[in-house]
């Protein structure tokens, strides 16, 4: 299980677990270009993993805990709600809508990293029957629901990027996405303004 194929995919896998790892060091805007390159990755790379058979009849180890899980989810809520300029609740009062979004968004991003950094910690053992087994539990569970939490997350984190109509947004003005990046100078010319003009 060292084909190139596996190997890329490990080296994503890998890649995205760290970026969430650190995401309360990462500017808002930088964690979530990134993983908006990072999702169609772990897609393709995943639709193009083997499947070989399973060796071992005994569950494999499992190496994300509860603690490891609920200190990535509130992370990436934390993260979340500050692009959407969410604030803390006051004693007393309810969830806010943007609050239940951010929960289940950074639900989906954590689902993703525990079922990736189980599959690098297991492959990473070295024994060709964990390698192997790693490979065979992460393919199936891709195929039976992770797979689809891939697009939905890529899903929603589109539509939090472009939907203009968002309230907050606060990563989009104070964040940069690509730090010390300008914006764009326009394609045309002055000249070519002066010739067209306004279309209103």
């Amino acid at each position: 299980m060292k084909s190139a194929t596996v190997t890329e995919f490990v080296a994503t896998a890998a890649a995205y677990c760290q970026l969430l790892e650190q995401a309360g060091k990462q500017r808002t805007g930088e964690l979530f270009g990134q993983l908006q390159q990072l999702l169609p990755q772990l897609y393709q790379k995943s639709a193009l993993l083997p499947k070989p058979r399973y060796c071992y009849e005994e569950e494999s180890a499992r190496f994300v805990t509860e603690e490891d899980y609920a200190r990535i989810h509130d992370a990436m809520q934390q993260k979340i709600g500050l692009f959407f300029g969410i604030t803390h609740m006051s004693p007393g009062t309810g969830p806010s809508q943007f609050e239940v979004m951010s929960f289940g968004m950074a639900e989906g991003f954590t689902d993703v990293y525990e079922s990736l950094k189980n599959f690098v910690k297991l492959y990473d053992v070295g024994i060709p029957q964990a390698m192997n087994d790693a490979v065979w539990l992460y393919h199936k569970s891709f195929e039976q629901n992770l797979g689809l939490k891939l697009i939905e997350n890529l899903k929603s984190l589109h539509q939090m990027l472009y939907n203009k109509g968002s309230e907050g947004s606060r990563a989009l003005q104070e964040d940069d996405f690509a730090p010390g990046a300008d914006e764009e100078e326009p394609w045309f010319s002055d000249d070519q303004e002066e010739v067209y003009g306004d279309d209103e």
